[in-house]
């Protein structure tokens, strides 16, 4: 999520009205917070992973406040009860990772933070001077991660779409013998830390800089132009039409209903984004490439998307980062871990 849920795992769903000065207010707050100041986390560098998982302390709460008053979202973070089986999952996630991006987590991110009711299910953040130290955070929802693996990544999958209907998603990152808590972990670990290390390799911008996405060698691939603001436009929005419409962990506030879960992926399949959620933003699009790649291409796993009707799947879609209209981004994520 960026700037925050914006731009990431969890993406801006509604906006309640803030007065022009409060927002400007918030923003600098935002800007300036002492959890994105390094010194702050400096005792953290150089630590083994495990030593770097941590119940979120106030200044990360404080801040994971102002942001969801920024964005509209009502949901207050709080810190989670200690889980040590938890925490346990979390490290043998990463231990399980191959070693290149071990070191690439360990390169830019100071900390893994805990929390519950962050709305969706975490984000990244980079610290300030991000140019310099290339260094953020990642904040975990420990209560949207309390899922095996196919029940998180099917969870996501339908919370755009307001299920009144007879069409439901259901997707497989993990067989069913290894499907537990830790796959839905795994999985999203490689998705906040893909926004820190694009945006640390220069794939895309950081998102508190920005910048025209024709001069970023990942961005160009789907970007073309600035609509409004932060807000891009991608080079499918013609045939697509129904992206700016997609409002992840919205659920019964979104904006499309499960009936328009066939279209969507429908008019997806022109495209080249790797996943719905890949399509939301810039930011989003790296990450969950990266997430992808490694996921299926370094790791040989299954992604697995089904849509079903009535209890009969209807359309089946495999390893979409393998497919020929997604052969610019592989050769990308290719180049990337050479």
């Amino acid at each position: 999520m960026k700037k925050k849920f914006i731009f990431f795992s969890f993406i801006l769903l509604w906006t309640f009205p803030l007065i022009a000065s409060d927002r400007k207010s918030l923003i600098r707050e935002i800007r300036h917070h002492r959890a994105r100041a390094p010194y702050i986390w400096s005792d953290l560098i150089g630590k083994e992973f495990k030593d770097r998982i941590l119940q979120a302390p106030d200044i990360i709460i404080d801040y994971l406040e102002k942001e969801n008053k920024l964005q509209g979202i009502r949901e207050r973070p709080k810190k989670p009860k200690k889980d040590p089986k938890f925490l346990s999952d979390i490290v043998n996630a990463f231990e399980e990772l191959p070693e290149a991006v071990r070191q690439q987590i360990n390169s830019h991110v100071v900390a893994v933070f805990l929390v519950e009711e962050l709305y969706g299910s975490g984000l990244g953040e980079t610290l300030r001077n991000f140019a310099y130290n290339k260094l953020g955070f990642i904040v975990l929802d420990v209560g949207a991660l309390n899922r095996e693996g196919n029940d998180w990544i099917s969870w996501r999958g339908n919370s755009p779409f307001v299920r009144k209907g007879l069409y439901m998603i259901e997707a497989e990152i993990e067989k069913k013998v290894d499907d537990h808590r830790k796959a839905a972990i795994k999985y999203l670990l490689l998705h906040e830390a893909g926004h820190l290390i694009g945006a640390a390799n220069g794939a895309h911008p950081d998102w508190n800089k920005r910048g025209h996405p024709k001069k970023w060698p990942f961005t160009r691939l789907s970007w073309i132009e600035p609509e409004r603001g932060w807000k891009l436009k991608s080079k499918y929005d013609n045939i697509f039409t129904n992206r700016n419409k997609l409002k992840f962990y919205a659920f019964q506030k979104a904006s499309l209903s499960s009936e328009n879960i066939g279209e969507t992926y429908d008019q997806w399949l022109k495209t080249d984004f790797v996943s719905l959620y890949a399509s939301i933003n810039i930011y989003d699009d790296f990450a969950e490439t990266y997430a992808m790649y490694v996921h299926v291409v370094l790791q040989k796993k299954l992604f697995k998307i089904k849509i079903v009707k009535e209890g009969k799947v209807v359309k089946i879609f495999t390893n979409p980062i393998l497919e020929k209209r997604c052969e610019n981004k592989k050769k990308y994520m290719d180049r990337f871990f050479k």
